[in-house]
């Protein structure tokens, strides 16, 4: 598999504020990565390093490259927070303008099409909702038909149509074999999509790996059943924190749901419609960001 980014031991100061702190990673050919963190982790600043917008001690190429080399501006295209909005200047006009920069740009009148964005194509962006804006920026990261693209609270603003569409169209770029670095709040969102996450917090990774090793890490668990047994049988059981009855199902909550599973068997002929539910990328990130880092 080929890696397009490496960085190693990057860090970045402002001023004597330190926000990277000796990072390292690498991001190969075909990957969804999933960039997390607190408010002020670093990832944005990190996005900005490798679009090479910010200067950093420490080692990092993308396809091959320094950050900002010509090479690697025309393989990237970029979704940042900020929206262009231009006074007098239309949809349409836009992205065709952006598109004659590009030896290889889609066709804009097809790529508005295709992202749903012809009911206002002809408006003047000052003229659009916040929502709007988000979905002209993702046609401009798109437009010029890039290999690496990086995606910055992409979804902020639209509604759950125009998310919707969003997502889908992320999986189709993840067939056709393109790269992507998505940082988002709405993280059961990054849960669906990314092969691999990132967590970050106060500018070092706490940790990087696939949400199913992250989900492994932590064996939190809810176990809801029926059962005719009064639920302070199954308060000997070992990890379980919270036992509660609602709608007639017994809701067990596990810090280890192997071994509470183990020990319930002996009950199973008792048990009706079992269901377990493991914990979310939300529920671990919060506990992953209140602890402190070493």
């Amino acid at each position: 598999m080929k890696t397009l980014i490496e960085a190693t031991h990057l860090k970045f100061n402002y001023g004597q504020k330190s926000v990277l702190k000796d990072i390292s990673f690498r991001v190969n050919s075909g990957e969804i990565i999933g960039l997390i963190g607190e408010n002020g982790a670093g990832k944005t600043t990190l996005l900005n390093i490798l679009l090479g917008l910010y200067p950093t001690t420490g080692d990092v190429v993308l396809f091959g490259k320094q950050p900002g080399s010509k090479v690697g501006k025309a393989h990237i295209g970029s979704m940042l927070q900020t929206d262009m909005v231009i006074q007098g200047v239309t949809v349409s006009e836009l992205l065709a303008e952006i598109a004659s920069c590009y030896e290889t740009s889609f066709s804009p009148e097809q790529l508005i099409k295709e992202l749903h964005l012809t009911t206002f194509a002809k408006e003047r962006l000052t003229n659009l909702s916040g929502g709007q804006l988000r979905q002209v920026t993702f046609a401009i990261a798109l437009i010029g038909n890039p290999d690496l693209l990086f995606l910055d609270e992409p979804t902020v603003g639209m509604d759950v149509q125009a998310r919707q569409s969003f997502w889908h169209r992320i999986r189709l770029l993840k067939q056709q074999g393109k790269t992507i670095v998505i940082t988002s709040h709405y993280l059961n969102e990054i849960q669906e999509v990314a092969d691999r996450i990132l967590v970050m917090k106060n500018g070092q990774f706490i940790f990087q790996g696939s949400f199913n090793d992250l989900q492994n890490q932590h064996q939190r668990v809810e176990i809801v059943f029926q059962t005719e047994r009064a639920s302070d049988v199954f308060k000997v059981l070992p990890h379980v924190t919270e036992i509660n009855k609602s709608d007639g199902n017994i809701h067990i909550r596990s810090t280890d749901g192997d071994a509470t599973l183990y020990a319930l068997m002996k009950n199973f002929k008792h048990l009706h419609q079992i269901t377990v539910t493991r914990e979310s990328l939300e529920t671990i990130f919060v506990q992953l960001t209140n602890q402190e880092v070493k």
